[in-house]
């Protein structure tokens, strides 16, 4: 865990300087910040914006003086966390994860890497299979435990690329389109971008957000990502034919 924390340090700055920035420039409680701009709640794998745990982390944070002393504090929470935090309303498949159906028969689907470290990344040619072998298995679960599944409905950076697309029915991937404003920053769907499958900062990214960072709309903070979070959706048969379930 020593070791993770290291390769997010970086990560975990790169929020704490929106959280600040944000908290300065909208005249907001940095906590609130923190909860709208970063998504170390969920990294710390408090899922309950009320949570003990998360508010006693909340100040320490606004009692520290300085960025330094937030990052240790941040990465000594993370030292505490659970190597893997799961959402306790989604059933993980591997790689993938999905929630019970919506009143209006919608279904989401997530994805978190749980192959951290290991070569090459999740959405490679060389691990295909083994993504196409989660799906088989959750599609085959949804049709036999959620019944009322009409659609299925995704959000991520991830959509942007092809090796993760070609994962989906062809449809699904064809019908991307970036999230309605506001995006929320308070997950993985525009974050994740920023780290490789090894949970290291992409350098080339890093760069065009602290470029993009000086010249920040605060109304806009999203646009400081390089690539845009995407929505995509389907109905939940094109799934069921594509993974032969």
């Amino acid at each position: 865990m020593a070791a993770s924390a290291e390769r997010f340090a970086d990560y975990f700055d790169l929020q704490l300087r929106l959280a600040a920035l944000m908290a300065e420039r909208k005249g907001m409680a940095l906590r609130q910040a923190m909860d709208l701009y970063t998504n170390l709640r969920r990294r710390f794998g408090l899922f309950e914006e009320d949570a003990p745990a998360w508010q006693d982390f909340l100040d320490d944070i606004e009692a520290a003086a300085t960025g330094a002393e937030r990052l240790a504090l941040t990465m000594a929470r993370f030292h505490a966390a659970p190597k893997i935090a799961q959402p306790p309303n989604q059933v993980p498949f591997g790689c993938f994860a999905c929630e019970p159906p919506n009143g209006e028969g919608v279904l989401r689907i997530h994805f978190t890497n749980r192959e951290m470290g290991i070569e090459p990344g999740p959405p490679s040619v060389a691990r295909m299979d083994h993504r196409l072998a989660e799906l088989r298995e959750m599609f085959g679960f949804i049709r036999h435990e959620f019944h009322a599944a009409m659609r299925v409905l995704g959000g991520s950076w991830l959509y942007n690329l092809d090796a993760y697309r070609r994962l989906f029915p062809p449809e699904y991937g064809a019908s991307r389109r970036p999230t309605h404003a506001p995006v929320r920053l308070g997950g993985t769907s525009t974050w994740g971008q920023m780290v490789d499958h090894r949970g290291f900062v992409r350098p080339e990214t890093r760069s065009v957000f602290l470029a993009n960072l000086e010249a920040l709309d605060v109304d806009r903070p999203w646009l400081l990502f390089p690539l845009r979070a995407m929505a995509a959706t389907a109905p939940i048969e094109a799934f069921f034919d594509f993974y032969g379930v």
